[in-house]
């Protein structure tokens, strides 16, 4: 299934979509001459590590700016990538799936699993869906409009969608319990895990699920760990102690046992 993932990134960066997929595949040291738009100016002659590098990346909003200072680097990859996970989105959400649910996609960049779910559900469904990422970001500024297309398409006059941004040190307040959270390849960069996961189980409905992996990177002691935050690879461990103490595991494998996996987690109370 394909769901139109490049035409609506081709439409709002005018390319082709030859070149959508050339701008969104990952290569080593790759330099793409990505395009601006509306809402973003154009990056090209860099690689992420060379946008990383561009400043100073120590506090909160130095680090937050790296999702600004990328322009539509992570629209286009996320878009290429998650053409090939709907599958993976599908088989995770059509089970959770029930009327008048809240899901935040957290981290959400190009809002992949909520892109995902517009696409299979029936417009007759009711559901509210909050977007969060770093606020004035490229992709989620793309995955928001893009999402209210296919809204506006499919006529889906009862979904909802709700842009909720994260500004440094200050986490997002959701105007309704959280029925399904999903962190998808996000906590790795977060500066610190333990309190997003904090801030999102005191806004959960009972018995609240979460989505989530943590990809767990090896970086060399001698090189800066880049957007792979290190200060989140030191939550990790006592990240997962929360979890296991206060959820189920209901999909997915243990994160000793997999620790790149996509794991699906039920509050106990």
């Amino acid at each position: 299934m394909r769901f139109e993932w490049l035409s609506y990134l081709c439409e709002y960066y005018k390319t082709s979509e030859s070149e959508a997929v050339k701008l969104g595949t990952r290569a080593p040291n790759r330099e793409p001459s990505l395009p601006g738009s509306s809402t973003c100016a154009p990056v090209s002659g860099m690689t992420m590590e060379d946008i990383w590098a561009l400043k100073p990346r120590k506090t909160e909003k130095e680090i937050f700016d790296f999702y600004i200072d990328q322009g539509a680097w992570s629209a286009f990859r996320q878009c290429v990538r998650h053409e090939n996970l709907v599958d993976l989105h599908l088989s995770i959400l059509q089970p959770l799936i029930k009327d008048n649910m809240h899901i935040c996609e957290y981290g959400c960049g190009v809002a992949p699993f909520s892109f995902s779910l517009c696409n299979a559900i029936s417009p007759s469904a009711n559901i509210d869906i909050s977007l969060t990422d770093v606020d004035g970001c490229e992709h989620l500024i793309f995955g928001n409009w893009r999402l209210n297309k296919l809204k506006e398409k499919k006529e889906l006059d009862n979904i909802n969608i709700h842009l909720k941004p994260v500004k440094p040190n200050k986490l997002p307040v959701y105007d309704k319990k959280i029925d399904v959270a999903i962190i998808f390849e996000v906590l790795e960069h977060v500066p610190s895990p333990m309190k997003t996961l904090a801030n999102l189980m005191k806004q959960m409905s009972p018995n609240g699920v979460l989505v989530e992996n943590f990809i767990k990177h090896e970086n060399d002691p001698d090189e800066e760990p880049g957007c792979d935050l290190l200060s989140a690879a030191m939550e990790r461990d006592q990240y997962y102690q929360i979890i296991k103490f206060n959820f189920n595991l209901i999909a997915g494998d243990i994160p000793e046992k997999d620790p790149a996996g996509t794991r699906v987690w039920q509050l106990r109370y």
